[in-house]
């Protein structure tokens, strides 16, 4: 790593306090994000710790790091008045508009905004400027089961960015307000990225009940997930 990605590199300077102690964190999202960029089989980081020990704070530095490594960032934070696919949506749309103006993936980012539309349509989503001027792609994430679809919409979204040579990251903090089929739904997507070594990668973070919401895809979760857990920066400071 160098100093652009790695707080802790020589010449970088001190770290911010929320930083310190923290090097083996940063060390593996970076890991994460290069071997994701270079589309090899990744375990997704999603840190776990109680509010206030600074996973915020980790995950505005993975973004900056996965920006500085060219990837398209997805960043949303979970809450309980909005369901995850209303959430995900608008990023995606942005996201695929972005990879629609790369020539080498005109034809893929087409085909995963129609997938967009059906999935949109699915689930009822309801925007005033959540508009795609496209047909939705039918028989693709269309039966408004989110365990179904958002696989296959995500799938569609890294066949684009590898399409593209752009490797995309979704950044999701307060992961525990997700239900557990909608965490499942994810489990199920990095499951089929990885088997595809799509370009797309899942950074995550929330309190420790989310440890809770694999449900049936616990084995999954497993090996798909790595869960770093944040502790008090009283801990971790000399």
């Amino acid at each position: 790593m160098d100093a652009i990605n790695n707080p802790f590199a020589p010449g970088a300077g001190n770290p911010p306090p929320e930083l310190a102690g923290r090097s083996e964190i940063v060390a593996a999202a970076d890991v994460a994000l290069k071997r994701t960029a270079r589309r090899k089989p990744v375990q997704s980081p999603i840190l776990v710790g109680l509010r206030g020990v600074g996973k915020t704070v980790l995950l505005v530095k993975a973004q900056q790091m996965a920006e500085a490594e060219g990837f398209i960032v997805i960043d949303i934070e979970a809450h309980e008045s909005k369901t995850l696919a209303e959430l995900l949506a608008p990023g995606l749309r942005k996201a695929l508009f972005a990879l629609n103006v790369i020539e080498s993936a005109k034809d893929k980012a087409r085909r995963a905004l129609r997938v967009l539309k059906s999935f949109a349509t699915a689930v009822r989503l309801s925007y005033a400027d959540f508009e795609i001027g496209l047909s939705p792609e039918i028989g693709s994430a269309d039966s408004g089961d989110i365990e179904i679809d958002l696989p296959d919409l995500l799938t569609s979204v890294g066949e684009a960015a590898q399409a593209a040579g752009k490797p995309v990251a979704i950044l999701i903090d307060e992961v525990q307000y997700l239900s557990s089929a909608e965490f499942s739904a994810l489990i199920m997507s990095v499951h089929k990225m990885n088997q595809r070594s799509l370009p797309m990668v899942l950074i995550g973070a929330g309190l420790p009940q989310l440890l809770g919401l694999a449900g049936n895809s616990k084995s999954y979760a497993e090996r798909l997930f790595k869960y770093p857990k944040i502790g008090a920066l009283a801990d971790v400071l000399p």
